[in-house]
Formats: C-alpha cells, structure tokens, sequence
C-alpha cells in the first residue's frame, strides 16, 4: 500500500483578520460607552475592566483604544455623562411650570428604563459607585446639590423638590426587584405634580435626631 502523501496548506488568513478588524472598527465610542454603563450597573465598578468588556464583545482590546486613552478616561466619562443630566431639570424649567414638570417626568420615566438596557447613565448604578469611592461621593453629592437647587425653582419649594427626589431615587432602586413600578411611578409622579401641596410638619411633632439615623461605618 503506499501511503498518502499530504501536501501543506497554507491557509490564508488575511480575509478573516480584515474581517474582524472591519467589526472592531466599527464599534463606535457609544458602542463602549453602552457596555461600560452595563457593567457599572450589574457588577460595580470593578466590573468595568477593558479586556473583560472586550471579552463580552467578541473584539480585542485594540478597539477600545480606539475611542479612550485608558480605563480612567471611560470612567470620567461615566461620571461625567451622568452629572450632566442635570440639564433634563434645566431644560424643563423653560416652559410654564406643569408643562415643564410633565416633559421632565416623561424624560425620567424614558431615562429610567434606558438606563437598564445601558443607553443612558443609570442613577442607582452611579450611587453605589459612590458608597465605595470618596471621590466619586463628592461629585455625586454636588450634583445632587445642583439638582435639588433647581427642583426646588421647579417646584416651588425646597421642601417639594427633597421629597420628590427622594421618592424618585426609591422608586429607580425598588424597580429593580418590584413588579408594581408602573403605580409606584404614578406615586412619584404625583409629588411632582403637586406643588402646591403643604409640607410643613404638623404643629408640634418632632423628628428623630440624625443622629440616630446615622449608619455606624462598617469597614469593607
């Protein structure tokens, strides 16, 4: 029997990596920047790692190089994106007070389940990113500082303006595990709404001193 002879293939490559580099080529910085917002959300920022990112994507690292300098460039774009959206509070103050309360309520509602699907910053991934970094914590507490200043010029009072924000951010966190977020929504919309309403503590009842509410530190 004489035995087969097998030549060597050479195979060629090069159309497969053009391939390949064409996808990773077209990956634009929002491309990122959606993957980025995801992992944020899910995992913290820990999860936020180039080459774990580029992993889910199919692509190599190169990519990403293409678009930011490095993985704190991203992150100051995640903060950055996210102080940003202060201008949806802006933006409403310039119509008649209900009508501009109506549009920014519609924004939050879109920006609420964009942000799960990592087409828009998510707040509740950005305060968890602030229990764990000092940093980020002074940034998102001057935001907040700003956003509370115009809610209030909104809304009519500061009273108003720390309610009403303080029950969107329960809602943003509750829908996460909560089937009924289309009512709580409804809820938060109506301390928008009413900006009339009287806030004021009823003649002589007394809150808690902070204090007492005051989280002890737990070392990580």
């Amino acid at each position: 029997m004489v035995a087969a002879v097998f030549e060597p293939v050479e195979l060629d490559l090069a159309p497969m990596v053009t391939i390949r580099c064409r996808m990773e080529s077209s990956l634009s910085k929002q491309d990122w920047m959606r993957v980025a917002r995801l992992a944020l959300l899910r995992g913290g920022v820990q999860a936020v790692r180039v080459e774990k990112m580029a992993r889910d994507m199919g692509v190599t690292k190169g990519s990403f190089y293409w678009h930011f300098a490095d993985r704190g460039e991203l992150l100051e774009a995640l903060i950055a994106e996210w102080e940003a959206e202060s201008d949806l509070i802006t933006a409403a103050m310039g119509s008649p007070r209900q009508a501009g309360i109506r549009a920014l309520l519609d924004s939050l509602a879109s920006n609420v389940v964009a942000s799960e699907q990592g087409q828009c910053p998510s707040d509740a991934a950005m305060f968890a990113w602030a229990a764990v970094s000092p940093e980020i914590a002074k940034r998102v507490s001057a935001a907040e500082e700003e956003r509370l200043s115009l809610l209030a010029a909104l809304l009519g009072t500061k009273e108003r303006a720390e309610l009403a924000y303080l029950a969107y951010l329960g809602f943003v966190l509750r829908r996460r595990h909560s089937s009924n977020a289309r009512q709580a929504f409804q809820l938060v919309a109506s301390l928008f709404l009413g900006a009339d309403t009287d806030l004021r503590l009823p003649t002589g009842m007394k809150l808690p001193d902070i204090a007492e509410l005051t989280f002890s530190k737990v070392d990580p």
